[in-house]
């Protein structure tokens, strides 16, 4: 027991670590023994233990983000070959790929980027879209708004609007033209900031339905493209039509309608109304008074048409409004209405035109010979169902046509003497297109 225990002490070899300390040393290597990353030589345990670092990042600290430099007068070496920025590369340069770049073009040398240390600045520090905002400049704002606070109140002990309960809706009645006595004010939903849009990651981003410079804003902070990207195009083409679309259709412009009744009636009326904190009461007020509106302005037309009468005109007769009319309209043969800005179809013939089969560059008919006949103009044939020969069958053509005439001339010479060798009572000339046809036939 003694010899192995004395084996086992002189085998196990104590090291220190650079401050001094003892390292098991029945810990493995690869505990005691640093990354690669970390560059140091000798075992200790340093890396193991959590490093205590100065956190100098802070949301106060400021620094450049998104700011250029002075501007470039010239091309400099090494820059970016589109814009001319010597602070990245064309492979990295976000402006549009020019036709004709800055290093051939030498104009429109885009400033460097001024690049900031963040070295020290966390996560959300690098991305803190404040930076560099001063809260003590809305503090104007704040003083504006005091300052028209004040003047209201003063307008309001001024007129004396302290009306009571019963004379609340005097203010509110239809003038006869379906719109309020006062002056509702108006506000603009389309400026209001809209909140982060998500959107399915296999669906186009809006942003890129127009790539056009001078097409809809798209707001890179709130994600949100307001205005429609393409006009132009017929609606049933139009995939993303702008959230303002969105924003005003359906039930939203009755939601507006309702919170800017409750803005004016309670700024009047001196109430506590609030589509967000009262909205039970809001909607019940609002539906009260619109009921009201509406009942008057039924009221109103019944004792005009006691008084005028012509109530029977509001429902006219459906026989007179889709019967005859006036306008003349002009019949085509087939018993369609004529429409003047169609063009006619202009049909040449009624045969195939300009159809070419077997290889030909010519329509048949094309090439006339007084031997051989209608042909092909592309190769001199004279057969309609035959193969494009091209020069080759020109020339074969022409060697047809010129033995066909030698052997015309032959016979009309044969005729001719057989003629004189008969007698003058039965001479009979035969006709040269006679001859022609019987060559041809052979």
């Amino acid at each position: 027991m003694s010899f192995n225990k004395k084996g086992r002490d002189d085998l196990m070899q104590i090291t220190n670590d650079e401050d001094g300390r003892e390292i098991n040393p029945h810990m493995p290597q690869y505990i005691i023994n640093a990354p690669w990353y970390l560059k140091e030589s000798t075992p200790s345990l340093k890396h193991q233990r959590i490093r205590k670092q100065q956190n100098t990042s802070t949301f106060d600290n400021w620094y450049q983000r998104g700011s250029k430099g002075p501007n470039n007068l010239k091309f400099k070496k090494g820059a970016c070959t589109n814009c001319g920025s010597t602070t990245h590369q064309s492979k990295d340069c976000c402006e549009r790929p020019r036709q004709i770049g800055a290093k051939f073009s030498n104009t429109d040398i885009q400033p460097d980027d001024l690049v900031s240390n963040v070295q020290g600045l966390n996560y959300d520090a690098k991305r803190d879209r404040w930076n560099g905002y001063d809260p003590e400049t809305y503090k104007s704002q704040i003083q504006e708004y005091e300052i028209l606070e004040e003047k209201r109140k003063e307008t309001r002990l001024q007129e004396g609007q302290q009306t009571e309960s019963g004379n609340l809706d005097d203010e509110f009645k239809d003038n006869g033209t379906g719109e309020h006595q006062t002056q509702m004010t108006t506000r603009d939903p389309r400026t209001k900031t809209m909140t982060r849009n998500l959107r399915i990651r296999e669906d186009k981003a809006n942003y890129l339905l127009n790539l056009d410079v001078n097409s809809a804003y798209f707001d890179p902070k709130s994600r949100s493209l307001r205005e429609n990207p393409n006009p132009h195009l017929p609606p049933e083409k139009q995939v993303f039509k702008g959230l303002n679309q969105i924003r005003l259709t359906g039930e939203t412009l009755q939601m507006y309608e309702q919170e800017r009744f409750a803005w004016q009636y309670a700024e009047q009326h001196n109430l506590n109304l609030n589509t967000v904190s009262l909205p039970t009461l809001t909607e019940k007020t609002y539906k009260q008074i619109k009921a009201k509106k509406e009942e008057q302005k039924i009221g109103r037309a019944e004792s005009l048409f006691d008084r005028y009468g012509g109530e029977e005109h509001l429902n006219p007769q459906m026989d007179l409004l889709l019967g005859q009319t006036e306008r003349f309209v002009e019949y085509e043969e087939d018993g369609l209405p004529k429409n003047p800005l169609k063009k006619k179809d202009l049909t040449k013939s009624k045969y195939l035109e300009d159809f070419f089969y077997g290889d030909h560059t010519s329509v048949w008919g094309s090439w006339w010979s007084d031997v051989l006949g209608w042909g092909y103009d592309c190769c001199y044939s004279n057969e309609k169902h035959s193969v494009c020969l091209g020069e080759k069958g020109r020339r074969l053509q022409l060697n047809k046509e010129a033995r066909l005439k030698r052997e015309i001339e032959e016979e009309i010479q044969k005729a001719q003497t057989q003629d004189q060798k008969s007698s003058p009572q039965h001479q009979h000339q035969q006709p040269q297109q006679q001859i022609i046809q019987q060559v041809q036939q052979q």
